[in-house]
Parts: C-alpha cells; structure tokens; sequence
C-alpha cells in the first residue's frame, strides 16, 4: 500500500480560507510539443524529461499499435484515465541477454545492469517549508510484462536530476508503494501526503530500492525480465492547514 516516508500529521480542511491549486503542469500528458510516433519520446510532452540515460514512452491514439499506440502497443492494452495520452516506463529491467549455451528452462544470462526509467517534471512552483502535500499518480502493469515489483514511488527535489547512467536512483522518496504491483492491464492510484522541507521543484516518479524492492516472477517458466508501468493522472497540490498553523 503507498505509504508517505515523511511523518505526517492529519490535518482539518479549512476550505473557506483555502483553495488548492494544482502544481503538475501537463499532468495527464495531453499538451505535447509533436505527437509520438516510437519508443523513448517522452519529452514530446510538454515539461516532461527523463532523469537518466533510460527513456521513458509517451503514447498516443495516432500512433501505430506495435509501438506507442492507445489502446494497443507494444507493451499491452489499456486507455487513459482520461484524456488522449498516457506515459510509460520501465520500472524494472535487467538488460539480459540470451545464453545459447545455457539450460532451456533458464536461458539468459545476466547483463551488465538492471535499472528503472524515471520520468521528472519541474513543478508550477516550489514547495514551500513545513507546508503539508498531497501527492498521487495513476499507473497500471502493462500486459506484456513478466515480472511484478514494489518500490514505485516519488521524489521532490530542489534541483532537476540529470545522471549519465541507467542506475537505480539513491534518492529516497515521500511516497512509496510498499505493495507489489502483480495485476496487470489495470489502474491502480498511488497517493501520500509528505511535509516539505521547503524549495522543492522537481518531480521524479520510477522504483526506490532506497525505500523497498521487490521483484516477482507472475508467468512459469523463462520471463523476459521487466516490469513495465503505464503512467497518468499525475498531481500534486497542498493539504490546507489547520486553521492558525503553516
């Protein structure tokens, strides 16, 4: 279930004095800068980019069915949540390869690293400190996949990330799923609140193993060895405050 890694206090709405405002620009994808016609164009939509060298998808209902396409594509079959579009990444992959040589029940052998893709937005604004916020994100396990995994999460950052790697990030995040993921083709909504250290501008969702991680094979025998996640409906906006606090 999605736990918040900051301890939170529950909070009593002031809706009077308080109006939320939406800090994820293009959150649903459905501003884009050219519509995709492959894999690894997520930044096709608007503020949208990857954090390391693993890019993430963006899809589309004019696009063909064995790459990017809506419903259908390469990796399963699924709708929006709503809207047009929708994005995707690897939440696990093991850059196997196959072992001529090897036991048929078993036949690849390991790669030089297994790694999550991670999707990053700049916020519409910086956190601001002691503040609480309520995160939360649509994602469903794509049809194609082999494996089920934990530790889909989100990170706010001061500063936009950028490595040259296709590593696990070592950032911890404010909300985490600790469940496994296993049913595929279907939406499941991750959501937390979190307070702020203040100066946040950044958001970045994938797989935390700084938080929890755990990996499940959901077919018999060979898998191809990833975990691919559809991704939507993403938002963040503050929890108003009790009256006479923040």
């Amino acid at each position: 279930m999605p736990v918040a890694v900051a301890c939170v206090s529950t909070f009593a709405v002031n809706a009077q004095n308080f109006v939320s405002k939406e800090l994820v620009f293009n959150g649903n994808f459905e501003l884009v800068n050219k519509p995709p016609t492959t894999f690894d164009q997520l930044d096709r939509a608007e503020d949208w980019n990857t954090v390391t060298l693993g890019l993430a998808e963006l899809f589309d209902k004019s696009a063909k069915a064995k790459t990017v396409g809506i419903p259908e594509n390469f990796y399963g079959k699924i709708d929006p949540v709503d809207g047009d579009h929708y994005a995707g990444f690897f939440s696990w992959k093991d850059d196997q390869r196959f072992n001529y040589d090897g036991d048929p029940q078993d036949p690849f052998k390991p790669g030089w690293n297994s790694y999550s893709e991670y999707p990053q937005i700049r916020l519409n604004a910086p956190l601001k400190e002691g503040h609480t916020y309520e995160l939360s994100f649509s994602v469903a396990l794509a049809q194609n996949s082999d494996r089920a995994i934990s530790g889909i999460g989100a990170f706010v950052s001061p500063v936009k990330l950028d490595y040259p790697n296709r590593s696990f990030l070592k950032e911890r995040p404010q909300v985490v799923e600790t469940d496994l993921l296993e049913e595929r083709g279907k939406w499941v909504e991750i959501k937390g609140t979190f307070k702020a250290d203040g100066g946040e501008q950044y958001l970045v969702i994938g797989t935390f193993p700084t938080a929890i991680f755990e990996t499940k094979r959901i077919i018999e025998g060979a898998d191809n060895q990833f975990a691919y996640f559809f991704l939507d409906h993403v938002s963040l906006q503050e929890v108003p405050a009790e009256s006479g606090k923040n």
